[in-house]
């Protein structure tokens, strides 16, 4: 090489550096490929937790990144072609040195490719753009079980692949406009995190956003398992606790609050975490609902609940509706839509919110005069209560 292309190869390499430092938690791979004449030789750095492991002619050995530029650089010298491609998840940089120079390109991941007829089955709906696609995320999608290990999607998992894309669908606008430097996302109750999970490759991989997924759940085995499934996916950017809600204590910032069929009163408990960490979005699937039934009462219209079914279904619409009021008593703009099908499942509540930053003394009033007409008393409202009277730590206070 030219002293010019020697320090434009310099210069390139440390823009992959700062690059590969930034991202480190989106980090793949480096791969290398040294050609001469017809020869080629290959070696790949690859990151094991926080070090680096450089392979290269059979042998292999702990390094650190810019030692492993270096390596690159030197190797540049002495062979006719030199290419570094550095992938991150989601995208591609590939740097080339020869005899004609210097350069650069990016790109995005290519698709694998794919049996078209893998993704085909009847109970899919082929009038949407699915926004987790079956080709480009099948890594994914074959890690939570939705797809076989030969990428096909499996029978019993197509109305969960469809419930969660919708949800992923109807959740998007929120991220789409949000102009955070980073996306902090609390999955409360994650349970087998399978939303976290999407999420994160929706935020990652589908807006380009850079940002970080903490699951939470009272069962240290799911989290665990958890914790396995993210490594195996090489999603470094996320982070599961084994933590009982009523004393997690969230990050001092927090994007968004999700929760998907969290049982009765862990719903709540995710709710009143979200106005805790001043969550700008939650987006909450209700799952069962017991903590209300015993305790509320229609005056005047008792006989309307003589039947433990409708008694049941009553206190469904009570107990989600009181949340929505609360939320936006604790200043949120609420909507609240059916999310699939409740063919698919009849726990198909998506309550979304947003944050006004603003009090509502109108929505209070109605909460409370709604709570004293029907004799409840939540664990949401217990759980605000609180928040009135204890004063909570986060995370950063204890750094």
């Amino acid at each position: 090489m030219q002293k010019g292309d020697k320090n434009k190869l310099k210069l390139m390499l440390t823009g992959v550096k700062a690059r590969a430092e930034q991202n480190h938690e989106y980090f793949i791979s480096i791969d290398f490929l040294f050609r001469s004449g017809k020869k080629k030789f290959k070696a790949s750095l690859a990151r094991s937790g926080e070090a680096y492991t450089l392979t290269f002619q059979g042998t292999a050995r702990s390094i650190g990144l810019a030692e492993a530029l270096e390596f690159f650089a030197a190797q540049a010298e002495q062979y006719e072609e030199s290419v570094l491609a550095y992938t991150e998840r989601g995208m591609t940089m590939t740097l080339t040195a020869n005899a004609k120079g210097v350069k650069m390109q990016q790109s995005e991941q290519k698709a694998p490719e794919s049996d078209p007829k893998a993704a085909a089955n009847p109970l899919l709906d082929s009038g949407r753009q699915y926004l987790i696609q079956v080709s480009r995320a099948a890594p994914l999608l074959r890690e939570i079980g939705i797809l076989t290990a030969e990428g096909k999607l499996k029978n019993d998992m197509i109305r969960k692949y469809n419930q969660i894309d919708h949800y992923v669908e109807l959740v998007a606008p929120m991220f789409e406009s949000d102009k955070s430097s980073e996306i902090v996302l609390l999955d409360c109750a994650c349970g087998k995190s399978y939303l976290s999970f999407v999420m994160n490759y929706y935020l990652r991989e589908v807006l380009r956003r850079k940002c970080r997924i903490i699951g939470i759940d009272i069962n240290p085995h799911v989290v665990e398992e958890s914790r396995k499934m993210a490594q195996r996916l090489g999603y470094h950017n996320m982070e599961f606790l084994s933590a009982d809600l009523r004393t997690y204590q969230p990050p001092k910032t927090v994007t968004a609050v999700i929760s998907l069929h969290a049982c009765d009163i862990a719903t709540d408990l995710a709710l009143a975490t979200a106005i805790r960490a001043r969550a700008k979005y939650i987006a909450c699937v209700p799952c069962c609902h017991k903590e209300l039934l015993d305790q509320y009462h229609l005056p005047g219209l008792e006989a309307l609940t003589r039947h433990g079914v409708f008694q049941a279904r009553f206190n469904d619409v009570l107990t989600d509706s009181l949340r929505v009021l609360k939320l936006e008593a604790e200043g949120y703009k609420v909507s609240a839509v059916e999310y699939i099908s409740p063919l698919d499942s009849p726990k198909n509540l998506l309550i979304r919110a947003t944050r006004t930053g603003r009090s509502n003394p109108k929505a209070r009033e109605e909460y409370e005069a709604a709570t004293r007409l029907l004799g409840t008393n939540s664990e949401l409202d217990r759980r605000c209560a609180l928040l009135d009277t204890e004063y909570f730590v986060t995370d950063e206070d204890l750094m």
